[in-house]
């Protein structure tokens, strides 16, 4: 009857293991609780034992390969004779044959003390750790039980931990964090001397390796925000602007204010286009783009009809000093965007999210102003935009003869 030992689950995390090293060999005798092999999970090493007596009839996994959880690595035939085979019955009287040796002879014997545990002894490693973590240990020369009344290692320490002290005496605190953002292995140098940022940089710069970057949620948002938009049927339409700005107001919170005013005018730039029909919302929504450091963020000046010139500059001056709700960042119908103030003359701007179009405002110079409007074609054709664009026009221009 064959008996299958499987790779067993050493640890809650556990998915994998490796077979370190084969205790016996294909045709040994094998008795209940005997060591047949060493295996690795993701926390230690430990030995596997046969809870049958046996032959070992096949070894499924060789040395240092990784195989899932339960996987079967050997087979035991637990009805095997340990003694000498039986002569065949229809010759018996030319026995003896050969006798092979007896089982004792045969087996294995499964040493007292595990070999991993015996290199250990012939070291001074002490302290609480893992059989991996003591055998790296004493490779390296470190004193676990010193380090753990330091305070330095975890008690139990794994092989992790150790490893971890041992990059700690190649390479600086510097280096290891540019080791970790590159994810570069610390195992490409030679470890035979102390590594500093200056030689990791180098490396780097040599192999040419990138910096992985995670992209942040609000990233992931402007990505599947562009990426709908440039599916949208869009066109553009291009202006120059007379545009006198304000004392103490900030030019943005003017291009809202008109903005906004102009937009109770033309019923469809507050619109969205939802399946065969148009939601003309009352009140002008405007989503403004906002940078925060690396980020981009479209937030929404709700109601911005019903504001003051004054109340719009508070809101626009008080963007960058704190965090958004949801809330405000959604429910807008019309966006702007200004690069002005970084010297870019003219620009083109992607529509943000359901909005039906977008104004890029550029330098303002000489009371003028270059401006680049992304229209929907779904929602505002181009006489509505050529209307909506002269209205803003002659707005700004008005406020310019005051």
């Amino acid at each position: 009857m064959e008996y299958k030992i499987v790779m067993p689950v050493l640890s809650d995390t556990m998915d994998k293991g490796k077979l370190i090293k084969w205790r016996v060999k294909e045709g040994d005798v094998v008795h209940k609780g005997d060591v047949i092999a060493e295996v690795e999970s993701d926390k230690a090493i430990m030995e596997v034992q046969t809870f049958k007596k046996g032959i070992v009839k096949k070894l499924l996994v060789k040395e240092g390969e990784e195989v899932p959880i339960k996987t079967p690595i050997a087979i035991i035939e637990t009805e095997a004779k340990e003694e000498t085979p039986k002569p065949q019955p229809q010759k018996p009287k030319e026995q003896p044959q050969p006798t092979p040796k007896p089982p004792e002879e045969t087996k294995k014997p499964a040493p007292s003390v595990p070999p991993i545990i015996q290199e250990l002894l012939a070291t001074p490693i002490r302290g609480e750790a893992s059989p991996a973590a003591k055998k790296k240990a004493a490779e390296a020369g470190i004193d676990i039980e010193a380090l753990q009344a330091e305070g330095r290692l975890p008690r139990p320490a794994h092989l992790k931990d150790v490893e971890r002290e041992i990059l700690k005496r190649y390479f600086t605190p510097k280096a290891l964090r540019l080791l970790q953002e590159y994810g570069i292995d610390p195992y490409t140098f030679d470890l035979d001397h102390k590594i500093d940022e200056a030689e990791v940089r180098a490396y780097i710069l040599e192999h040419d390796i990138p910096k992985p970057i995670t992209i942040s949620p609000n990233r992931k948002a402007v990505i599947a925000n562009v990426q709908n938009s440039a599916k949208k049927p869009v066109y553009f339409v291009y202006e120059t602007f007379d545009i006198k700005p304000y004392e103490n107001i900030k030019l943005t919170s003017l291009l809202i204010k008109t903005l906004a005013d102009a937009m109770q005018r033309h019923p469809l730039t507050r619109a969205r286009l939802q399946g065969d029909r148009y939601l003309i919302y009352p009140n002008s929504n405007i989503s403004v783009a906002v940078a925060k450091g690396d980020e981009l963020y479209m937030v929404v000046c709700k109601k911005a009809q019903s504001k003051t010139l004054e109340q719009i500059d508070e809101w626009v001056r008080g963007l960058k000093d704190r965090t958004y709700t949801p809330e405000e960042l959604s429910g807008s119908t019309f966006g702007i965007s200004n690069l002005g103030m970084y010297g870019i003359t003219r620009f083109s701007a992607m529509i943000n999210k359901q909005d039906c179009g977008i104004a890029a405002f550029g330098k303002l110079e000489q009371n003028k102003i270059k401006v680049t409007f992304t229209f929907d074609h779904t929602i505002v054709n181009g006489v509505d935009a050529a209307k909506f664009v002269t209205d803003l026009k002659t707005s700004f221009k008005e406020q310019s003869d005051v």
